[in-house]
């Protein structure tokens, strides 16, 4: 059942290459068998990149807590500095105190407003 899904799969995507490049002109055709080379030029690369990566060139293979144990065998005590919890107000300002800007109205008192080109 597999194999012959596999066939006719194969035979429909050759059918449809055969029909679409006698379609095509020239120049598309020419873009597009430059493009199929530029792709199976890197697939060499990227399969050596693959095997490279998965494995471990030399190195001897660790278990997971031979290297958890080296971590932090090594790691540098660490300190934290906080700042203080309240700082100091600046210019004798005492946080009891409630000031408002000069130019800030009351809470609750009725607003001036003043229209640009009105006199």
């Amino acid at each position: 059942m597999k194999n012959s899904f596999v066939i006719v799969a194969l035979g429909f995507a050759v059918t449809l290459a055969i029909i679409v490049g006698n379609r095509l002109s020239n120049d598309a055709m020419t873009v597009i068998v430059g493009a199929l080379c530029g792709l199976m030029a890197t697939v060499p690369l990227t399969i050596a990149l693959v095997i490279a990566l998965r494995q471990n060139w030399g190195a001897p293979r660790a278990s997971r807590d031979d290297f958890e144990s080296r971590a932090y065998a090594h790691q540098p005590p660490v300190v934290v500095i906080s700042p203080p919890q309240q700082m100091g107000a600046p210019y004798g300002f005492q946080s009891n105190q409630l000031y408002l800007p000069p130019n800030v109205p009351a809470p609750g008192a009725p607003r001036d407003f003043k229209i640009i080109g009105e006199e």
